[in-house]
């Protein structure tokens, strides 16, 4: 085992990393601290006595992009350099991070007491690595997200002058429904029945609409988002059929979210809609329900937003072209022929109405909507 240091790598160049305001740590081969400057213990909410000689590994998860371009850099014996890394754990919360890391060999000071030759002692450090993290606000995102907000409020308004005309045929399409429902087989009933409570559920949609316009406030009461996402991949299936194959990763233990039902049912009836309409054939599409109690966004100032629940629709279509992926959550963005990009819009508007934050993260083959919730009966702030 590497010796662990008792002091900042040697020289002058010790000591301006021990002062640098960035965290910085020194890893030996196996991965372990070194050193850590008061940035870093800042970071990781423990000293340098504590940590030297642990494993990285201990304060974040092992399947974390830092451990994985940690190893590239390594066994390159090359700088590497990324941005957008998050990292998440009880401890530190969940960080957005832009990080470099570098092989390390401290020239300036030579093992005390070796007897090796000049340059033994940097074969000695071989493996070690520096690396240099750079917090990214995720504050960056919420104001973001703010800005889809009020532009979704906006296509509300206008929306909210049209509301009153698409109320009276919703009337005429439950009403029809409602009449056949008695004259169906008992397993037709069933989707009479969805569609008198679709028609309900957009009316009351529309209802908010004209009194979102108005200023009215969202009334939020705790919702089991469960129920809502199975609700939403019911209609999925009746309206997708044979082309949609559907996986559910539920955690049991998920607590409930103060919600508004139809709103959510809304938000994720987009974003299934939109995970279908990129892949067409052969859709697969799995939603993960996750808890984690240290889970806090910095929102700006001293607060910190609470948001443990996290929903995580994942789709294998072709993915979000780069061009589009910064600005997905835009009124009218869209990268469908014919598409309206008001859908994802919405969603964003939905969500910051609940006091969480969507993101989406895609590839080819890949594309995630990440939603992060409080849960009921706690205020978002931390």
């Amino acid at each position: 085992m590497d010796e662990v240091l008792a002091q900042p790598p040697g020289g002058e160049a010790g000591h301006i990393l021990a002062s640098l305001p960035n965290p910085v740590f020194l890893l030996d081969s196996e991965d372990r601290f070194l050193f850590l400057n008061h940035a870093a213990e800042m970071f990781f909410d423990s000293s340098a006595a504590m940590l030297k000689g642990t494993a990285l590994s201990l304060q974040i998860p092992a399947d974390s992009s830092l451990l994985a371009l940690l190893a590239r850099s390594r066994s390159q014996m090359a700088s590497v350099a990324d941005q957008g890394i998050e990292v998440a754990s009880p401890r530190i919360g969940l960080r957005l991070l832009n990080v470099q890391i570098a092989p390390f060999a401290d020239r300036t000071a030579p093992d005390s007491g070796s007897s090796e030759p000049s340059g033994s002692g940097e074969r000695a450090h071989e493996g070690r690595m520096l690396v240099t993290l750079q917090e990214r606000a995720l504050a960056e995102r919420l104001r973001g997200q703010s800005m889809f907000h009020g532009a979704a409020r906006s296509i509300s308004s206008m929306a909210a002058l049209l509301a009153h005309e698409v109320k009276n045929p919703l009337a005429g399409i439950k009403g029809a429904a409602q009449l056949l429902q008695a004259d169906l087989s008992p397993e037709n009933q069933e989707f009479a029945r969805m569609i008198v409570e679709e028609t309900n559920r957009v009316t009351a949609l529309l209802d908010r609409m004209e009194g979102f316009a108005g200023g009215a406030q969202t009334p939020l009461s705790p919702v089991n988002i469960h129920e809502i996402l199975d609700h939403c991949l019911r209609i999925s299936a009746a309206s997708y059929g044979d082309h949609l194959t559907v996986k559910r990763r539920y955690d049991p233990s998920l607590p409930s979210v103060e919600g508004h039902r139809d709103l959510l049912i809304q938000a994720f009836l987009n974003i299934v809609k939109n995970a279908f309409e990129a892949t067409e054939k052969k859709t697969e599409i799995t939603v993960v329900t996750s808890y984690a109690r240290g889970r806090r966004l910095n929102g700006g100032g001293a607060a910190r937003l609470h948001v443990p629940i996290q929903v995580e629709v994942i789709d294998n279509g072709p993915g979000i072209v780069p061009e589009l992926r910064d600005n997905i959550f835009d009124p009218f963005v869209s990268g469908k022929n014919g598409g309206s990009g008001l859908g994802l819009a919405l969603v964003a508007s939905v969500v910051a109405d609940h006091g969480g934050l969507v993101e989406v993260d895609s590839v080819p083959g890949r594309t995630v909507f990440r939603i992060n919730f409080p849960t009921a009966g706690k205020g978002g702030a931390a």
